[in-house]
């Protein structure tokens, strides 16, 4: 009673009972039968005492309790979820390491795993998506198809992510030389700007001239990388990410372009086309003298104001249409990354294990990929996922096992029953236990699922309090006959007296 009480919050708990029968009796006379003269008369006996008869364990399923949790679940019915630690690592095939494996149990179940039974149904993700109860025993059932990258495929998926990390990097310094080109297009085009309101006014015309000539000087010495840039101008930075210059094509937009052809299975015509108009849609330079702006007019009499003249209008112009290119050289710059994104996911599928929409028939270990959108986990059993793609896979089906003789199971504690001798085998042919054996759920007699609650103690506190009472008061009525044994005797001695 103070174990089942104890226990009254443990999920799947089953409470016990203790029993008692009779010791011997002492027999004063034995039974008569009847004859002629008088009837049969009974045995006279003296019992001597009580011993315990059995102790029980009810099996009675317990309440629901709703939690929401989607790897909460609790049976309704008959049947244990199976449960187990490894025993045999060659004969399971589990990721371990940086080893990825199918999730198969080769041969009979019982003899790569320890198997428990629980009907304690919070379950976990660990660190590799396998489904375990709350001390990292793994959850037994039919596993989905988990087919596993070749070796061909992962030295693709490998080669096609290392020119996509060269050409990210070399990405994000041309998306960063744009920017600053742009600065420096917008300085020298106010710098235009002030240079012909001070024409106008003829006030501070000198300062403007020596204010534009600055502003052209530092945007020209961006554009061809010259000092003080130290070659890390525009220029320097477009020939790395796309020379487009005569003879052999190099740069990282090449680079990316040809191991996009390579790889089969890539939006290779979308992403090609995105990288390859980048040159035409900004007139990326073909030379280190070739400019997007004119130099300035030259300058007039330092004394003598009025001799400056005026920038030209196609001057003017070509900076403006520099500027309206840039502005769409962005918006095509992003395009790129996105389809850079599309063919990044394509390489790094290839280094992982794919699932399809069906069951595998091989009994083994329940996993659900860590990249998973979403799972759920439906009344027979089934564990479905939607996958990073948005495509529905299942991971695997849960088994359950039933037993004859539920009550003869033992407990090993840690919600965990052990099979016994006398519970019922569920290996009924003797050549170990096969996922036949185990069901699923709803089918042969066994318990469907509900996600998102577990069953709770089967203990009625009502029933253990009055139980314990009972208990008590036989126990203080049992230790009265001694004292009252002693009064007797008391009075025996008295009498002689």
């Amino acid at each position: 009673m103070g174990n089942n009480i104890a226990n009254v919050n443990t999920y799947g708990y089953k409470k016990s009972r203790t029993t008692f029968k009779d010791l011997i009796s002492q027999q004063i006379s034995g039974a008569g039968a009847a004859n002629g003269a008088r009837g049969g008369t009974n045995a006279q006996q003296v019992g001597l005492g009580t011993q315990a008869s059995s102790i029980d364990v009810i099996h009675t399923t317990g309440a629901t309790q709703t939690t929401a949790r989607t790897l909460d679940l609790a049976l309704s019915g008959d049947g244990f979820f199976p449960v187990a630690t490894i025993s045999d690592l060659a004969r399971v095939g589990v990721d371990r390491g940086n080893q990825m494996g199918n999730n198969v149990i080769t041969g009979a179940i019982d003899r790569a795993m320890n198997l428990s039974y629980t009907r304690a149904g919070n379950f976990y993700m660990d660190d590799r998506g396998y489904l375990v109860t709350s001390d990292g025993l793994y959850l037994v059932g039919e596993t989905g198809e988990k087919t596993l990258p070749t070796p061909a495929e992962i030295t693709k998926g490998n080669t096609a992510l290392t020119a996509i990390n060269v050409f990210e990097t070399s990405y994000k310094d041309m998306l960063d030389a744009t920017k600053v080109l742009e600065n420096k297009a917008n300085t020298l085009l106010t710098a235009y700007t002030e240079y012909e309101d001070a024409l106008t006014t003829g006030t501070s015309v000198i300062s403007a001239y020596n204010a534009m000539s600055a502003a052209y000087q530092d945007f020209d010495n961006y554009v061809k990388g010259n000092n003080p840039y130290n070659g890390s101008g525009f220029n320097t930075v477009a020939d790395s990410f796309y020379n487009a210059n005569g003879g052999t094509q190099t740069g990282s937009v090449v680079t990316l372009n040809n191991s996009i052809n390579t790889f089969n299975g890539a939006p290779v015509s979308e992403i090609v086309s995105q990288v390859s108009t980048i040159v035409s849609k900004l007139n990326l330079p073909t030379t280190a003298n070739e400019d997007y702006a004119d130099a300035p007019p030259t300058p007039g009499n330092a004394s003598d104001p009025t001799t400056y003249t005026a920038v030209a209008s196609t001057d003017v112009d070509k900076v403006k249409s520099l500027l309206d290119k840039i502005t769409n050289y962005k918006v095509d710059l992003d395009q790129v990354a996105q389809s850079v994104v599309t063919y990044e996911n394509a390489a790094e599928a290839l280094l992982k294990p794919s699932w399809s929409d069906s069951l595998s028939g091989e009994a083994g270990l329940i996993q659900i990929p860590l990249d998973a959108q979403s799972f759920s986990i439906g009344p027979d059993g089934t564990v479905t996922f939607v996958n990073s793609s948005g495509q529905l896979n299942v991971a695997g089906q849960i088994r359950l096992a039933n037993f004859a003789n539920a009550g003869g199971l033992e407990k090993a504690g840690g919600n965990l029953f052990r099979e016994s001798s006398n519970s019922g085998k569920v290996d009924k042919n003797a050549n170990g236990i096969q996922l036949d054996e185990l069901f699923a759920p709803g089918t042969n007699g066994v318990a469907s699922i509900v996600a998102g609650a577990l069953e709770m103690s089967n203990v009625d506190l009502s029933e253990e309090f009055t139980e314990m009472i009972v208990a008590q008061r036989g126990f203080q009525s049992n230790t009265k006959i001694i004292t009252t044994s002693d009064e007797i005797l008391q009075e025996l001695v008295n009498l002689k007296r």
